[in-house]
């Protein structure tokens, strides 16, 4: 038998992980143009509730799922949440965006290469910055598909 005192320490840790979660989620879908910073912070919070969902699942699966039913229940709204407002919807959108921001980027950056003028500190500043924020958009593009290839190795 589990002890109700872990049962109900790890159902509240789950619920307040996936309140955490959505309201993560809310306020970044009502965003057009999301942050860096924002992106790095939901992809955290989601993989550490996806991560949460699964060793509470292992650790209670070998128990009478009777005895801990709010858990399981839990943990099943988890992964539905997390397929539905995120992994079907939210990721898609991010990863589009990050590929779009890229295309962009990289395309001021050709279109400042090929400037034939004498380049000037501002010119070289600017440049600098673009090539600054385009490393920053590919690493954590990089970063979102990895949680892709987390879900295809699960």
């Amino acid at each position: 038998m589990v002890p109700d005192l872990s049962i109900e320490n790890s159902l509240m840790l789950a619920t307040s992980e996936l309140e955490k979660l959505q309201q993560t989620i809310e306020v970044i879908s009502k965003i057009n143009e999301k942050n860096i910073p924002d992106i790095i912070n939901l992809y955290y919070q989601a993989v550490m509730v996806q991560t949460l969902a699964k060793k509470l699942k292992n650790d209670f699966e070998p128990f009478d799922k009777s005895e801990y039913k709010k858990l399981s229940d839990k943990i099943e709204e988890i992964e539905k949440y997390l397929v539905d407002s995120f992994t079907k919807s939210l990721h898609p959108d991010i990863l589009f965006q990050l590929t779009n921001s890229i295309k962009n980027s990289t395309e001021n950056l050709k279109l400042l290469g090929q400037n034939s003028e004498q380049k000037t500190k501002e010119t070289i500043e600017k440049e600098a910055l673009l090539y600054k924020k385009l490393r920053e958009l590919m690493s954590t593009k990089e970063f979102v598909e990895q949680y892709e290839i987390g879900l295809k190795n699960d």
